[in-house]
């Protein structure tokens, strides 16, 4: 096998996978009655893969329905209290209720004995419940950067959704997010109206042993998709009831998925309780995301990205083989309806656990050709919404990533590390063409997580400007690779990977930075001194041998290192020393705050906060490493400056006072300055913003007062590499 990597082109994305649902009975109830027939057939409603396969069944016995696309969920919100621990079968007594406020519920919570709690919260727009789960807002991103904002128009689900208000606290994981029911966004855009369905869902599954007021979350969930919808009208058409080809069911209309159109991109802000953690997956192109906090127990996720063609897979398979080894493994058959001449049952999420697993051992079966393809905009959290990271770099709190791609089935949860590779690795796999036959597949790609999560995944401090996307098949070993800009955005990092071929076997897709350099450390995520990615602080040059001191700032905060090649603490940057230390042009200033002065001298000094610059004076730059002058303590006005005998080694000279009653002079460190560089007898005048830097060959000469471009202030003889001292105001 071999797989081309055409083109690669870098992305921020987020996303998430989620799909065709149709409304099913909640759990504890029964669905309301609605009419016993399926709208008519429809070339524009695109069916899920379920629907497919039902109008292709075999004439022939005894064969089983085998596809990837994500299970059928619910998109109403509901709670539910049972007396057992999740993860328990048997009935124990539960209770389902559609408010918090249901006295069934009320006294259920108050009960102890109640340990397991359920609840489905479905997201509305939040303009109709603000402290809640629920889209901020839905916006059309046109090619030529020009954005078309959606309008929320149709609640849909007024009855048997009604939602409640917030009672969430994140810190005990306890109370209920606030719930809503889905919305009808219209988007109106050069006089076309289209309507879309947002249908997403936050789950969560809670243990609450006796005694014990937080709420454990055994299982936790995001599910949310857009689609463009139709209305299909009837007038028996039952709010809630569940209709195949219909998304979801009002009073007298069904609402059914069309395409896309082309080359459309969406911009996504919902706000989600802090219970949902982890990673995302899902079928967007081109994505970037990021998240914002809102308050102490909601977060805002902002998604954009194009629409992608996702990738189905499924057949008729007979019932033999790898097939009933398949059925028997993933208890699919139990499904069935009893006595089915063939088994018309559900299919396998693209990210469940053993997806992959189960693809590689049925590709010969289902051929080259994929079921169908259709454009979609999904987001979900994976199946395991795990990170595949060790020790420190295990983060559990919010959303830490997306991984994307149109292939039929993915490995759940973050990429995988592999410390001795230095690559972060990603099972996916697709057949060869489309249902055509003919068209071939495009391979997607693209991930987005936080820059502090892979900067200690791959121990570094800073990360480099390119990655290598590697695409590795298992059965051949073959690879190639691309180079692909790692992309930020708010703190958080990207990239994206497009035109590689499925050719059959599952690929392996490797994100490689560059300048990664294997750690000796025992732990495979600790900081890699040597990278040529770590962008660590440089040392200091010392020709002499004797000891530098530099300054270190981060922030507003500034500490002095000294030795012999001093190097600055991890988060600071060294001050002044971009270029070296001979051809800069060091400055000292007088700072005055009332009657407080300070001095500081740098090559563009700057006063602190609330100071105002008084005067300026100019240091010849000397002729080893400098050593950046630290500010002087806060002195009095009359304090006078500190004396020393002229000549004196190492000591600084008192310049000149000035006169009582001149005028300060004003000194702007952003103007040009003009030095005189000296070559024997040959002179040239340079002039610049500083630092301003001799040609080769040429020394500065010291600066005297009056110098084109420099204060008009006195100056004494300096000796070389010390600091002058201002004069006394």
């Amino acid at each position: 096998m071999s797989i081309l990597l055409l083109t690669s082109v870098l992305f921020l994305s987020l996303l998430p996978t989620s799909t065709f649902a149709v409304d099913t009975p909640q759990p504890g109830s029964a669905a309301p009655n609605g009419p016993a027939f399926s709208p008519p057939e429809d070339p524009e409603v695109i069916k899920d893969a379920r629907s497919i396969l039902r109008v292709i069944e075999p004439s022939s016995s005894d064969n089983a329905m085998v596809y990837f696309d994500q299970n059928q969920v619910n998109f109403k919100s509901y709670i539910s209290l049972e007396k057992q621990s999740a993860g328990q079968a048997g009935a124990g007594g539960a209770v389902t209720c559609l408010t918090p406020d249901d006295p069934k519920c009320v006294s259920a919570l108050a009960d102890t004995s109640f340990q397991q709690i359920k609840y489905d919260v479905a997201m509305g727009s939040c303009d109709a419940r603000q402290i809640a789960a629920c889209i901020k807002s839905l916006t059309l991103v046109k090619e030529d950067g020009s954005k078309v904002k959606a309008e929320p128009v149709t609640r849909v689900y007024r009855k048997t959704s009604p939602g409640w208000a917030s009672t969430f606290n994140s810190k005990t994981n306890s109370g209920y997010p606030g719930s809503d029911g889905p919305w009808i966004w219209r988007i109106n855009d050069g006089g076309k109206s289209t309507d879309y369905l947002i249908l997403g869902l936050v789950s969560a599954l809670f243990n609450r042993p006796n005694g014990v007021s937080t709420w454990d979350a055994s299982e936790k969930s995001l599910r949310l998709s857009i689609y463009p919808v139709k209305k299909f009208e009837n007038p028996a058409l039952v709010e809630g009831s569940g209709v195949t080809g219909c998304l979801a069911v009002d009073t007298g209309v069904c609402y059914q998925r069309i395409a896309f159109a082309s080359n459309l991109r969406f911009a996504l802000v919902m706000r989600i309780p802090k219970v949902i953690t982890g990673w995302l997956n899902g079928r967007l192109d081109k994505p970037v995301a990021y998240s914002e906090n809102y308050d102490e127990n909601y977060s805002e996720l902002v998604v954009e990205g194009n629409t992608l063609e996702e990738i189905m897979t499924g057949k008729w398979l007979p019932n033999t083989g790898a097939v009933t080894q398949y059925l028997e493994e993933s208890k699919r058959a139990q499904t069935a309806a009893p006595g089915s001449k063939n088994l018309d049952i559900a299919g396998i999420d693209p990210d469940d656990a053993n997806s992959v697993r189960y693809y590689s051992s049925l590709s010969k079966l289902f051929g080259n050709s994929a079921l169908s393809n259709a454009l979609s905009w999904r987001l979900n959290t994976t199946s395991s919404a795990g990170q595949q990271f060790s020790g420190p770099c295990q983060k559990t709190d919010g959303v830490q990533g997306i991984v994307t791609s149109n292939a039929s089935v993915y490995e759940p949860g973050s990429p995988k590390w592999d410390g001795n590779e230095g690559a972060l690795g990603y099972r996916i796999a697709a057949p060869t063409f489309k249902a055509d036959g003919k068209t071939q597949n495009v391979g997607r790609y693209a991930f987005t997580m936080k820059a502090e999560l892979i900067k200690c995944v791959y121990g570094m401090s800073k990360l480099p400007a390119y990655a290598k996307v590697e695409i590795t098949y298992d059965d051949t070993g073959e690879k190639k690779t691309a180079s692909v800009i790692l992309g930020t955005n708010k703190d958080w990092v990207n990239l994206h990977a497009d035109n590689f071929e499925y050719t059959g076997a599952p690929p392996t897709v490797s994100v490689k930075l560059d300048g990664w350099v294997k750690s000796t450390s025992a732990n495979s995520n600790a900081p890699t001194p040597n990278s040529g990615a770590q962008g660590s602080t440089p040392s200091v040059p010392n020709s002499g041998g004797g000891k530098v001191t530099i300054t270190c700032v981060k922030g507003s905060t500034k500490k002095q290192v000294t030795g012999v090649k001093p190097k600055c603490p991890s988060g600071y940057k060294m001050q002044n020393f971009s270029a070296p230390a001979a051809q800069q042009v060091q400055v000292t200033v007088t700072c005055t705050k009332g009657a407080t002065k300070k001095i500081v001298t740098g090559v563009k000094p700057q006063c602190p906060a609330g100071y105002k610059m008084s005067a300026a004076t100019p240091v010849k730059a000397p002729s080893v490493p400098a050593q950046p002058a630290a500010q002087q303590p806060d002195a009095p006005a009359d304090m006078p400056a500190p004396q020393s005998p002229a000549g004196q080694p190492g000591t600084p000279n008192q310049p000149t006072k000035p006169q009582p009653n001149a005028p300060a002079p004003q000194f702007d460190p952003n103007a040009d300055i003009t030095i005189t560089c000296v070559k024997g007898a040959e002179s040239k005048q340079v002039t610049g913003k500083s630092p301003v830097q001799c040609p080769s060959g040429y020394q500065m000469k010291p600066m005297g007062p009056g110098q084109p471009g420099m204060p008009g202030l006195p100056l004494d003889p300096v000796q070389p590499g010390i600091p002058m001292q201002p004069a006394k105001q």
